[in-house]
């Protein structure tokens, strides 16, 4: 293969033993400069990712002296069979697990008025807790790791969720967050089981990786105990790779491991030319970049074609929400298309059916609605509510078509490969690519919240076009386009 100046000083850095930093641009052919690392030495090395499906092709392209995993795969080949049979248990309604768990209900003075939160839904925040702990690099559970819940306490003007109200939750549940713990650390526990608690106590293990190199991919968006694993094989030359501005994964905490090596001195070394589009691609793309005031920028391919115009006929249109996402699907079918949906429609279908729930009178353990009493309660804290705004889209949704319409329209959704159009939410189109794109209405306008991820998450919605890129229902890039610069307060 025939390197460019950029993999080339990649290579270079590689050979010097030094861990470093390889901070890959969409499309830059970041998979084949890992081959051409691996392959230029014939010291042992492992391939580490998240997701599956990039380890398996990564398994194809590596020399036979690298190994390509998953961190949860080595975790099972480390501790987790022991945990193998507990995998598949039977589910256990979160009733039971109050019972299992000895929790009670408890009541608290919500905005709203006074709300009594259920044994069973505690029960349910006490295993995410424990998902929570489990994806951190903590040595044990802690208050900050049970979730928010929504709409018990004031709106806080600097956008803390939290208050009274979830301090006192967080108090009462955290013991039965440790005792939950210490049943799903051991072999003969009763509560669900999950990947990510082997993961976790392979962790505590202080495990030692096999391998004279580390190829970490993806580690822009890695779940800090994945992190804290990769950082404790100091015996082993470690190469971080990913793309800062592909982080999209903040609000669930992941981290950005990328910038950690970057701030510990590390050497970086950047992937520009992007294989993928052409320039006009890229100057869009750059534009973003620029709004990020980001050190990377990318360099289309001049052989490939790529334009910025309005595409009538794409081959997936790319939105910010769910609920966008679902409207697109909603107009397609309408239009007599076989419309895909990428990730499939659960989430979105387990809202819907909790809508209906409170819309007969009934309560619901949905965690975004489990504190209401009523439908109409939910529509007046997303109106009233500043806290309200992330549900609003789905609230309008539920409202604009009703829940048989919303559920009818997903029931006839189809595989890909058979679709006219595929409809996707910028976060599950991450690592995809398509010749024609067309972007939603809702991506950001101005600077508001967290907008530096808000605008990251448009960058990797830019960069999955190839050949055609629709920006009309972007506001805030076509008003870059139409006064040739920036805004003044993005500048």
């Amino acid at each position: 293969m025939r390197l460019t100046a950029e993999q080339q000083n990649a290579l270079d850095l590689f050979g010097t033993g030094t861990s470093l930093a390889i901070e890959a641009g969409a499309g830059t052919g970041k998979t084949s400069t890992l081959r051409a690392l691996a392959e230029s030495t014939s010291r042992r090395g492992q391939y580490i990712a998240f997701n599956k499906a990039i380890v398996m092709e990564a398994r194809e392209k590596m020399p036979r002296t690298v190994r390509s995993h998953t961190a949860h795969a080595l975790a099972m080949a480390s501790v987790g069979n022991r945990f193998r049979h507990r995998l598949n248990s039977e589910r256990i309604k979160s009733w039971q697990l109050a019972q299992m768990l000895q929790v009670d209900s408890i009541g608290v003075q919500a905005p709203q008025g006074y709300k009594n939160i259920s044994a069973s839904y505690l029960a349910g925040l006490t295993m995410r807790a424990v998902v929570r702990f489990c994806q951190s690099a903590d040595t044990e559970p802690q208050r900050r790791h049970v979730p928010i819940i929504e709409g018990i306490d004031h709106a806080n003007p600097n956008g803390y969720k939290g208050g009274p109200n979830n301090d006192q939750v967080a108090a009462y549940l955290l013991p039965f967050v440790k005792r939950a713990w210490a049943d799903v650390s051991s072999p003969t526990g009763k509560l669900p089981y999950r990947h990510d608690h082997y993961l976790k106590l392979w962790q505590l293990s202080g495990p030692k990786i096999g391998a004279d190199f580390i190829l970490f991919d993806e580690c822009q968006d890695a779940n800090p105990v994945m992190l804290a694993i990769v950082e404790a094989q100091t015996h082993a030359q470690r190469v971080f790779v990913g793309d800062s501005q592909q982080q999209i994964y903040s609000f669930t905490g992941a981290v950005n491991a990328l910038q950690r090596i970057r701030d510990t001195g590390a050497p970086v070394s950047f992937l520009t030319q992007s294989f993928r589009f052409g320039p006009e691609v890229a100057d869009m793309a750059n534009r973003v970049l620029s709004m990020l005031d980001a050190e990377l920028r990318l360099i289309g391919t001049d052989t490939i074609p790529s334009v910025i115009q309005p595409v009538a006929d794409p081959n997936v249109i790319l939105s910010r929400t769910n609920a966008i996402a679902v409207r697109n699907v909603l107009s397609a079918v309408r239009e007599g298309k076989r419309v895909a949906l990428v990730g499939g429609g659960s989430e979105i279908v387990s809202f819907a059916r909790a809508a209906e729930r409170l819309m007969e009178g009934g309560k619901v353990e949905h965690p975004d609605l489990a504190c209401f009493d009523s439908w109409a309660e939910v529509q007046e804290y997303v109106t009233e509510d500043a806290q309200g705004s992330e549900l609003r889209l789905m609230v309008d949704l539920i409202d604009d078509f009703t829940v048989p319409v919303i559920l009818e329209a997903l029931d006839t959704t189809v595989a890909e490969n058979g679709a006219d159009l595929i409809v996707s939410t910028a976060h599950k189109s991450k690592g995809r690519e398509w010749g024609k794109v067309r972007l939603g209405e809702d991506f950001p306008e101005d600077p508001k919240g967290d907008f530096d991820e808000e605008l990251r998450l448009l960058y990797v919605a830019v960069t999955r076009a190839k050949l055609e890129l629709d920006i009309e229902s972007v506001a805030l890039l076509n008003e870059d386009k139409r006064r040739g610069e920036l805004p003044l307060n993005l500048i």
